[in-house]
């Protein structure tokens, strides 16, 4: 059977409607929408995060500081680790751009650069699905808790429609589901093309790089088989979120198939020992 070529599947995607994804227009945007978000999640889930005035309180894949600089605000003593050296630079100086300070930390999430039992929070929010080696790194998030501490971990599992973290050029859902490498690397040099980028080709490639080495393919499934071998944690409270309608939330329940319709995983957990 002939290949259906690159460019008319290019035409097919711009069909679906681009996700809503903010803070795209510069770093700036992008900690304003790290902000946002961060204002709205401890407000969501005001009952597990309690007061944390005072609280010691790491964020980790702080990116550009948004979020970090809402605990904060909220009283907490805040310090953000990020393996990029640019995003770390970035969050110290949105943090004194707001009038607050934060610690910030280069580092690695498989060998966090802190003692045993540093911190009564710790926050993972879009960073579960891009640690290099997600069991390690939640030991290590494990490790850095106090007793009695709380873990929260949000992120989009390879199942979304979103997993692919593509959506920004390729708007088919599931599109890393539907598509080889190759096609997704044709759909991201014609989308690069049409933006006007010099060489598309480069882009797509050094694009595609990042896809294979920045996504770790964490599911929900293979999130909680990770949970089981962490000792001294304690699931308190999981939420599957469907991508979109709320109404499909009751598919999230069912064994495999609701990995399609979980869009976001929320799993806040307990430090009991």
């Amino acid at each position: 059977m002939a290949r259906i070529p690159a460019e008319m599947i290019y035409r097919i995607d711009r069909i679906f409607r681009r996700p809503r994804v903010e803070g795209r227009e510069s770093a700036l945007a992008y900690s304003e929408w790290e902000y946002r978000t961060g204002t709205a999640l401890v407000e969501k889930y005001s009952k597990y995060f309690g007061r944390i005035e005072g609280a010691r309180l790491l964020d980790i894949g702080c990116g550009l500081g948004g979020k970090t600089v809402v605990y904060a605000e909220k009283g907490a003593q805040v310090t953000g680790v990020d393996i990029d050296p640019q995003n770390c630079g970035g969050a110290v100086s949105f943090a004194e751009a707001r009038g607050r300070r934060i610690d910030v930390a280069c580092g690695d999430a498989r060998a966090l650069p802190f003692r045993d039992g540093s911190f009564d929070f710790v926050v993972a929010n879009d960073s579960m699905e891009h640690f290099s080696d997600p069991a390690k790194a939640l030991g290590e998030i494990a490790r850095v808790t106090g007793k009695g501490g709380s873990i929260f971990v949000f992120f989009t599992p390879w199942g979304s429609p979103l997993g692919s973290h593509l959506y920004d050029h390729i708007r088919t859902p599931w599109c890393h589901r539907v598509y080889g490498e190759g096609l997704l690397e044709e759909l991201l040099e014609i989308s690069l093309r049409e933006k006007g980028a010099a060489d598309p080709a480069a882009g797509a490639a050094a694009m595609m790089k990042g896809y294979r080495e920045e996504n770790n393919r964490i599911d929900v499934a293979g999130y909680r088989r990770i949970l089981k071998g962490i000792s001294g944690v304690e699931v308190e409270y999981e939420e599957l979120i469907p991508p979109k309608y709320r109404f499909l939330a009751p598919l999230t329940g069912i064994p495999r198939l609701g990995e399609y319709f979980t869009g976001t995983v929320v799993s806040i957990l307990r430090k009991t020992v």
